[in-house]
């Protein structure tokens, strides 16, 4: 093959490399469970359509705290579980009427239910909430969670007794900054101090992975039977590292984690522009997030309502993440700062080699630069977008997340055309690396649950480009070469954007679409993406072109 034609095959090679990378990176955000219908399913399995039947009874109409809606959600809940066999608690808390009068109080009711084991060692807590934020009918938010402990419950009751005791809290008055409820139930309910572990369900959209977004407990040991118990995990630690660095979600998992109560909390975020909207409503409820939810739940409340919990040791931290729709990929956070280091060795090496300390510093410097042009300009656009759009449909978002996606394209290729014209060709793809090995590095020291999404991708980058310093290194096939490194950081990369997009969405109340720092952050990761791709590939492709015409 002559190289002419070895330059062509660099094109259809890459381009069927990046739509498999790109597929595997939508696939770790998306729920492919298909929603079972009841007939396919046996007694003691999770059905979604029972779980919707329940959240079609429960958010027909809001339900803050002291409505008359809230009380019936109540009533309809003691009911279900009363009909299942349980007998339930009522635990009337009288708090402030945190939407009403100031000065006025108002009675709120957490609703409690217990299935005993058989020789328990703890009490393992579900736990969700059924008030909902004035003016929305929390079809999601959150009567997805009541609808979850009802089938649960019902499901636990149909096959063999856990060893564990398990207790429902259906707590009240969560949507309140305060958690009166789950505060209550901590203070002052009898069961209390008997829960050894607490699963927490929120949504904070309408679909999406049914994903970990908290996590408390002994080192490592938590997430360990996380993967080992879910049919279909999606764990992410730089989302539960972000939760810890801004003090958790302020959900009811706190209150449980505040007390030092090992658990998790797991929630779905595709769509969150519908959260505490009137738009949280039954059509936008997604079966499939639903059933995975629901599934993990159960899957978790028999895996761990069956352990030993008098036997349980501290194990190292962990960094964990997803590798496609449920493969989580987990090591020791002591290893975030060696991985660190040795990526840095490499790059050193791959400097000595090169011998072009000036150029790649100015590659560096420019890598900068795009990042905090592309930041400055696409989170000025966004924010003046945000006031002026209340709320936007999911396929609306992704639009305007395409165009921030081109326009940081266009920054980029300027920024290095002008710096090309001023300073000639440079060897930038071993600054941007060494942009990405920095991050890295402070992630490591300060936010090692961060720290995968930079170091990886600089490892990788680093051995290409010493690789590319022997002379066995065929330059025409560096490119394709370089699909390793793309790919890395397109798997790693692509759910963090998406989370954090999904974050500063526009919607009632939610001040983080409008704060700079906040919209900063998937920006600042789309041009790293970019600047990667353009060294890598578009910079290598140009110039074996130039070479060969």
């Amino acid at each position: 093959m002559n190289n002419k034609n070895k330059i062509r095959l660099n094109w259809p090679v890459g381009i069927v490399a990046w739509v498999l990378l790109l597929l595997i990176g939508v696939l770790s955000v998306t729920p492919l469970i298909p929603p079972q219908a009841p007939l396919e399913l046996g007694t003691s399995d999770f059905s979604v359509t029972k779980a919707f039947e329940h959240i079609e009874r429960i958010a027909k109409e809001p339900r803050p705290i002291g409505s008359l809606a809230n009380l019936k959600a109540r009533t309809y809940i003691v009911t279900s579980l009363k009909k299942l066999g349980l007998e339930t608690d009522v635990q009337i808390i009288n708090v402030p009427d945190y939407y009403g009068a100031p000065g006025e109080m108002v009675e709120i009711a957490n609703v409690v239910a217990r299935i005993p084991g058989t020789a328990p060692t703890t009490a393992l807590a579900i736990s969700g909430h059924y008030d909902t934020f004035p003016g929305t009918p929390g079809a999601n938010d959150d009567a997805s969670a009541v609808a979850i402990m009802l089938e649960v419950a019902r499901d636990i009751l149909a096959s063999d007794p856990l060893r564990n005791d398990l207790i429902l809290v259906f707590f009240d008055c969560e949507e309140p900054a305060p958690r009166y409820g789950s505060s209550g139930f901590m203070e002052e309910h009898a069961w209390a101090n008997e829960v050894g572990f607490d699963i927490n369900l929120e949504t904070i959209g309408s679909g999406g992975q049914s994903t970990l977004i908290g996590l408390s407990g002994p080192g490592g040991w938590p997430i360990d039977q996380y993967i080992n118990a879910v049919p279909n995990p999606a764990a992410f630690s730089f989302l539960t590292t972000t939760a810890d660095m801004i003090g958790g979600s302020n959900s009811d998992f706190a209150s449980f984690k505040e007390y030092g109560i090992p658990g998790f909390e797991f929630a779905y975020l595709r769509g969150s522009t519908i959260y505490h909207t009137a738009s949280d409503s039954l059509e936008n409820v997604s079966l499939r997030s639903l059933q995975q939810q629901g599934a993990n739940t159960l899957a978790l409340a028999r895996y761990i309502g069956d352990l030993d919990f008098s036997s349980i040791q501290d194990t190292p931290g962990a960094i964990f993440f997803n590798i496609g729709n449920s493969n989580v990929i987990k090591y020791p956070d002591t290893w975030a700062l060696p991985i660190a280091l040795l990526s840095g060795v490499v790059l050193i090496a791959v400097g000595l080699r090169q011998k072009a300390w000036l150029k790649i510093l100015r590659s560096f410097v420019l890598s900068i630069v795009v990042m905090l042009v592309s930041a400055l300009v696409g989170a000025g656009i966004w924010i003046v977008l945000a006031g002026q759009r209340s709320m936007m449909g999911i396929a609306e978002s992704y639009s305007y997340l395409a165009g921030l996606l081109v326009l940081t394209i266009g920054i980029s290729i300027a920024v290095a055309r002008l710096t090309r014209r001023r300073f000639g060709e440079m060897s930038d793809a071993t600054g941007v690396v060494i942009v990405w090995w920095v991050l890295g590095l402070l992630t490591s020291l300060y936010a090692a649950g961060m720290s995968y999404l930079f170091v990886w991708p600089a490892l990788a980058g680093g051995v290409i480009l010493l690789w590319r310093t022997f002379p066995i290194a065929n330059r025409q096939w560096q490119p394709i070469m370089s699909v390793p490194v793309l790919g890395c950081a397109l798997i790693l990369m692509l759910p963090a954007i998406d989370t954090f997009y999904m974050l500063v969405q526009p919607r009632p109340g939610n001040p983080d679409s409008q704060i700079f720092a906040v919209v900063a952050i998937p920006l600042v990761m789309l041009a790293l993406m970019i600047e990667l791709f353009r060294v890598f590939w578009v910079k290598q492709v140009r110039g074996l072109n130039h070479q060969y015409k």
